[in-house]
C-alpha cells in the first residue's frame, strides 16, 4: 500500500548560539532558486536580522516580502499566532504560495520550548509539519561554546543536521577535532561544512526522509547501530554500579546508549515510564528517539523526543526488517544513564496493575 503524499507545509528550526551565522546563512540560502515560496519567523525580541536589502523589519502581524519570493515575520514569543497568519494569507492570496518555513531562533533558545510550541498547537498539525531541527556550530569559537556553555550543548543535541560555519577560520586538524566533538555530542546528527555561508537547501528540508510518515523515511543510523551501544540491565539485585548519593558521572558528561528490548511491551507501560523518565531527567534527557514494538499492535510505532517534549508518536506502514524489537537510543547528561538503569524495573516488571501503584523492584 502506497504512503499517501503529506500535503502539509514542511517547517525547519534553526538554531546556534549567538554569532553562529544563522543571518548569514539565511542570506544564501533564500537567493537558491528552489527557496522560492519560503517564509522565515524570527522567534526572538527586537529588530529582524536580515540584511536590509532582504527586508527592513516586520512587525508581529505584518508579513514583509523579501527577495526571491520569500517571507519574513517575527513572532515575538507568539510563534503558533506568527504561523497561522502566514498560512492564512497564503490562502487568500495576500502573499506568495507558502510551500516551506523556516523558523529562526534567538542565539540563546532552547529548542525544547520553541518543538513544545509548535507540536502542542493543535491549528498547526493539519497544516505544517516539523522537517528538521538545524543547529549552527561557530568553528572559530567552538572551544568555548561547545565545551563550556550550556545552552549550545542543548541546541546541538537537539538537532537533525548540523552545519559547521566560519570553517575558513580554522585549520583542518582543528576542523576534523571539531567534527569528533559534536558527534560525541549527538552521533545521530549529519554534519555538514558550508563555505561562507553557502548551504544547499537539501540540508534544511529534506523531502520528508526524515519524517516517518514519508514514503522516503529511514530509520536513522543511530537506531541501526542500537547493539553496538547497548545499556546492559543491572542484574537483579545486585547493587547498584554507581551510588545515587556518592561520586558519580560528571554533570556535564554527554553520555549516547540505547535500550533494547526483546518482547512487545503494554503501550500505557511504555508511555507512563518515558513520563516518569523525563519528569526525573528534566532537560537533561537531551534527546532520544527509537522503534517500538507496541503489545496487540503489527506494525512499528516510531518515538521522538528533545529535552521534556515528546513528539507525537507516529506508526510506520511496516517493519524495516525481521528485527522487531524495539530499540530506544538515549542522549543524556550527567545521571541520564543511571536513572534510565535504575527505572528499567519499571519498565521490565510485568505486573497487571500500573507499576506505578508498586514498589518498583529492588
Amino acid at each position: 500500500m502506497q504512503t499517501p503524499a503529506d500535503t502539509r507545509i514542511p517547517m525547519v528550526l534553526l538554531t546556534g548560539f549567538l554569532g553562529a551565522g544563522k543571518t548569514t546563512l539565511l542570506n544564501f540560502l533564500l537567493r537558491h532558486p528552489s527557496m522560492t515560496g519560503t517564509a522565515v519567523v524570527i522567534n526572538e525580541y527586537g529588530d529582524v536580522g536580515l540584511d536590509h536589502h532582504l527586508v527592513e523589519q516586520a512587525e508581529p502581524d505584518e508579513v514583509e516580502l523579501i527577495e526571491g519570493g520569500c517571507m519574513c515575520c517575527t513572532s515575538r514569543g507568539r510563534l503558533a499566532e506568527a504561523l497561522m497568519t502566514l498560512f492564512t494569507k497564503a490562502q487568500r492570496k495576500q502573499i506568495p504560495s507558502l510551500k516551506r518555513v523556516i523558523i529562526e531562533t534567538t542565539g540563546l533558545a532552547e529548542p525544547g520550548p520553541i518543538l513544545s510550541q509548535i507540536l502542542r498547537a493543535p491549528q498547526l498539525a493539519e497544516r505544517f509539519v516539523l522537517d528538521s531541527v538545524v543547529t549552527l556550530v561557530d568553528a572559530a569559537n567552538a572551544g568555548t561554546t561547545v565545551e563550556e556553555i550550556d545552552i549550545a550543548q542543548k541546541q546541538i543535541a537537539s538537532a537533525d543536521a548540523l552545519l559547521i560555519t566560519k570553517s575558513d577560520l580554522v585549520d583542518e586538524a582543528a576542523l576534523t577535532a571539531l567534527r569528533e566533538q559534536l558527534k560525541g555530542l549527538n552521533p545521530d546528527a549529519e554534519v555538514y561544512v558550508p563555505k561562507k555561508g553557502a548551504a544547499q537547501p537539501d540540508w534544511l528540508f529534506t523531502n520528508g526522509r526524515r519524517r516517518p510518515q514519508s514514503a522516503d523515511f529511514s530509520l536513522s543510523p543511530l537506531i541501526l547501530k542500537a547493539d553496538s551501544i547497548r545499556l546492559l540491565p543491572v542484574t537483579p539485585g545486585a547493587p547498584d554500579s554507581v551510588d545515587p548519593w556518592g561520586e558519580g558521572p560528571d554533570w556535564n558528561d554527554i553520555q549516547t546508549f540505547s535500550l533494547i528490548l526483546d518482547e512487545p511491551v503494554p503501550a500505557w507501560k511504555l508511555f507512563g515510564w518515558l513520563d516518569f523518565l523525563r519528569s526525573l531527567t528534566g532537560a537533561d534527557l537531551l534527546r532520544f528517539k527509537g522503534i517500538v514494538n507496541i503489545q496487540g499492535q503489527d506494525k512499528p510505532t516510531v518515538l521522538h523526543g528533545v529535552q521534556n517534549l515528546l513528539h507525537p508518536a507516529e506508526e510506520l506502514p511496516a517493519w524495516p526488517s525481521d528485527d522487531h524489537r524495539t530499540r530506544l537510543v538515549f542522549i543524556t547528561r550527567g545521571w541520564g544513564q543511571e536513572t534510565v538503569r535504575n527505572t528499567l524495573a519499571y519498565l521490565q516488571d510485568t505486573p497487571n496493575e500500573d507499576p506505578l501503584l508498586k514498589p518498583a523492584t529492588p
